[in-house]
């Protein structure tokens, strides 16, 4: 079993740099993708997202034992290492953990969202994102992307103080499109424009808009894993396979 990676990010103007970032580690029993957005408040939370994504993914390509406890005991590691250099900083995350032989385990923490891709313009949102517009109860995600209250997340990767990711376990087969994105996909893209952005077409966005960025994985059979496309910047990938 292998996996098609397609990776596109494209920087807003709410911030000087693209704090959207994705790292992919690739192992002989397994995949792990990491997507973060790096908070537009923080000074430095583009950079603190990018140093999270390389150390998740250095230690996954050589971890003996991978399993969404010890990536959780990992991130606490990855916590105290940084919280010390970025004291102010935050990013949203989600994991995927693809299995070759098994199930696919997904983490995440924030806005970030992971996906089933079933048409062209038809994604069955897997997870909810942990912000103030659906603290207790599940809402349609095109339903909280008009929230304003979305924005305020009730969970997130900060240096403030470790929360723990939130796990879900998804079936994830031959042929089938996993899709990782950050709020600047899936809040601010209409059907048609989330569309074009993975299928790399051009956008008409608007002039005020967040980073924008979505990973997609695709499993293909008797194939090894490639990356066919990486559109945009902050794109770390690891192969540590024999």
């Amino acid at each position: 079993m292998g996996v098609e990676i397609k990776w596109r990010s494209e920087q807003g103007n709410r911030t000087d740099d693209n704090r959207d970032c994705c790292g992919v580690g690739l192992r002989d029993d397994a995949v792990l993708a990491v997507v973060l957005d790096g908070s537009s408040n923080g000074k430095d939370s583009g950079a603190f997202a990018r140093d999270v994504a390389r150390n998740l993914v250095d230690w996954f390509v050589v971890a003996e034992v991978v399993t969404p406890e010890t990536i959780i005991e990992r991130l606490r590691v990855i916590h105290a290492e940084l919280s010390g250099t970025y004291r102010r900083d935050s990013a949203s995350v989600v994991i995927a953990l693809i299995e070759r032989q098994g199930a696919t385990r997904i983490l995440h923490a924030g806005d970030c969202l992971a996906g089933l891709v079933q048409e062209a313009s038809d994604i069955e949102w897997l997870i909810q994102p942990h912000t103030l517009a659906n603290p207790i109860s599940p809402v349609a995600i095109d339903e909280l992307a008009r929230s304003p209250s979305r924005n305020l997340l009730t969970r997130s990767f900060r240096t403030k103080g470790f929360m723990v990711p939130q796990e879900t376990v998804q079936t994830f087969g031959a042929g089938q499109r996993l899709v990782l994105t950050t709020d600047g996909f899936w809040a601010s893209l209409g059907p048609s424009q989330k569309t074009a952005f993975l299928t790399g077409d051009a956008n008409q966005l608007s002039e005020d808009r967040d980073d924008c960025s979505a990973l997609t994985l695709t499993v293909v059979e008797d194939q090894p894993d490639e990356v066919i496309e990486a559109a945009g910047d902050n794109l770390y990938v690891v192969d540590a396979r024999h």
